[in-house]
């Protein structure tokens, strides 16, 4: 990583220099601005740290130069004069980050680091993009309907904010898969994403889990132990079934994302916060008020941003996609050679309403590979795992259609 430090002090120039070696970079300094623009051509650095104030001009002319070349390039403006102007000014063309002298080294690295964060997301999200056209997957979802387009295009958006997230879905339609996909593509992707059914664990317990306790705090409590929020620490706490929590505990989670800070069971210390979190439900959240399942403020706080999947049977153009994706999944993993779907069968299951939507549709899939005994999975292993009572007509007419060619061209001899 080539960084060019544009700087006339000689000390801050060997300083930074020194700095940047330990964080693995290669510097290259100046003192003026005529150096710099000699070296922007034959240096061709990817950072440039620039002093604003220079004797033969102005740092932030020379970042804007250098943004105009190649726009890739990232600027960290640097001066021993602070004002809310210049600050701006430096935002405006470009800078990545404005930082006051005299610099310390953990300054720089934690610029460096959140530079680096942000180029790795770049690079996550243009794999993804190029991903989402050749295949139709953004992460594990799929899809290539104009319902999903749609999905993918908010998921896109909200994922480079911290605000909270509210999934609403059906059982199976991929609510966590959706969640998981927005930590994916978010700048916490190399931090934690921890997972939390609200409705799995005993209301006696869902404080302890999520919040943790202290040693003696309550019966059994031989040790402390830490709850999903420090777990999640500086990553995504998703909290499925959101309206099953109690509504004691939904005010502990009010105050929670109120203040930023929480106190494990038994404790007496206030521990800062710092997760994003994503919350779900598979009923409609304003009949959860209504019946008093959710707390109406707690609900604007976890529904800053919302996301409402689509049923399966509203997206039936995806379930061929879908279910070749599973079955290339099942296959890496199985390894039993099955490479493909004769055509009717993938016909008889865009035929079915499939009630568990996708998490339904993965299991058929499963179920008729490991029931395939050739290359191919064949109609009648698909049509065995679904009620045919409720396929559409089309679907079962479509297997007498051969017959009665193979008749008509008897009679046509």
């Amino acid at each position: 990583m080539k960084v060019l430090i544009v700087e006339d002090d000689m000390a801050t120039r060997k300083g930074l220099e020194e700095s940047i070696k330990d964080l693995g970079g290669e510097p290259f300094s100046v003192g003026t601005a005529k150096e710099a623009g000699k070296a922007l051509g034959e240096f061709d650095p990817r950072i440039l740290i620039v002093d604003i104030h220079l004797p033969d001009g102005d740092g932030i002319e020379i970042l804007k130069l250098a943004r105009e070349a190649d726009p890739d390039r990232e600027g960290i403006v640097i001066t021993g004069q602070g004002s809310i102007d210049n600050a701006i000014e430096a935002l405006r063309a470009g800078a990545f980050d404005y930082l006051l002298k005299p610099l310390r080294p953990a300054q720089l690295e934690v610029v460096f680091n959140r530079l680096a964060d942000r180029r790795r997301l770049e690079t996550e999200v243009e794999t993804l993009r190029a991903e989402l056209q050749e295949t139709g997957r953004l992460g594990d979802l799929v899809g290539r309907s104009e319902a999903m387009s749609r999905i993918f295009d908010v998921i896109r958006r909200v994922a480079r904010s911290n605000a909270p997230v509210l999934i609403t879905g059906a059982s199976g339609s991929g609510k966590e898969v959706a969640a998981r996909t927005i930590h994916r593509l978010s700048r916490r992707a190399g931090k934690p994403f921890v997972a939390f059914n609200c409705g799995a664990i005993s209301p006696t317990l869902i404080e302890s889990e999520l919040f943790g306790h202290e040693r003696g705090s309550f019966t059994g409590a031989e040790k402390r132990r830490l709850g999903y929020f420090e777990e999640a620490m500086g990553g995504t706490l998703f909290l499925d079934e959101i309206t099953e929590m109690g509504a004691e505990l939904q005010v502990k989670l009010l105050r929670v994302l109120e203040d930023k800070t929480l106190r494990r069971v038994g404790g007496s210390q206030e521990l800062k916060v710092d997760v994003r979190l994503i919350s779900a439900t598979n009923r409609d959240p304003k009949d959860a008020i209504r019946e008093g399942k959710l707390r109406e403020d707690l609900y604007y706080r976890l529904n800053v941003f919302p996301l409402s999947l689509p049923t399966l049977a509203e997206r039936p153009d995806d379930i061929p996609i879908l279910a070749e994706y599973f079955r290339k999944l099942i296959e890496e993993q199985e390894r039993a050679g099955v490479i493909g779907w004769e055509p009717r069968g993938l016909d008889l299951l865009q035929s079915y309403s499939w009630p568990g939507n996708v998490r339904e549709l993965r299991n058929v899939v499963h179920r008729a590979y490991v029931m395939t005994e050739g290359k191919t999975i064949r109609p009648e292993v698909v049509e065995a795992l679904l009620p045919r009572a409720e396929l559409k007509p089309a679907a079962t007419r479509k297997k007498a259609a051969p017959r009665k060619e193979k008749a008509a061209a008897g009679r046509r001899k």
